[in-house]
């Protein structure tokens, strides 16, 4: 993939993401977990997530083997250091992202869009849509003229 601009499969274009969508969410919701509590418990990612403990299980020690956290079974998951900067940043990505999709109206489905855009977008396009933010924060009034024209 030399040319950004050429076109791929999607898949050729997600191919150099070191984690996978699911990786990102174990590692994002036992992040927004531990805002609240150090230790996490392997119960609260299954009911935060709604996936089965043994599910679960599997995918901690996955985790745990490329070093995003430590899993003491049968008692508590924390994330490393490592984890806890990628933790953060995929759950920037989703706040920055939701805020965006409130910003332009969006109503319904808005958890789900969020998830299906968080896995796919560059680093580039997360700054520029956080620059939005900023800039209608900033300038009120053109937001307002914004959903004004979106009333029509």
């Amino acid at each position: 993939m030399n040319d950004r601009e050429d076109y791929y499969t999607f898949n050729e274009y997600m191919k150099y993401n070191s984690l996978t969508p699911s990786e990102e969410d174990y590692i994002e919701m036992i992040y927004r977990l531990s805002l609240n509590e150090e230790k996490i418990k392997l119960k609260e990612i299954s009911d935060s997530l709604n996936i089965k403990p043994p599910s679960v299980t599997k995918m901690i020690k996955k985790l745990e083997s490329k070093n995003f956290l430590i899993y003491r079974k049968y008692d508590y998951i924390k994330l490393t250091n490592m984890g806890e900067i990628v933790g953060k940043r995929l759950y920037d990505r989703h706040n920055i992202i939701y805020s965006f999709l409130q910003t332009i109206g969006l109503k319904e489905y808005i958890h789900e869009e969020t998830e299906k855009i968080e896995h796919t977008i560059s680093i580039e396009t997360l700054i520029r849509i956080k620059e939005l933010l900023r800039f209608f924060k900033e300038n009120e009034e053109v937001l307002i003229k914004f959903r004004n024209y979106q009333n029509k």
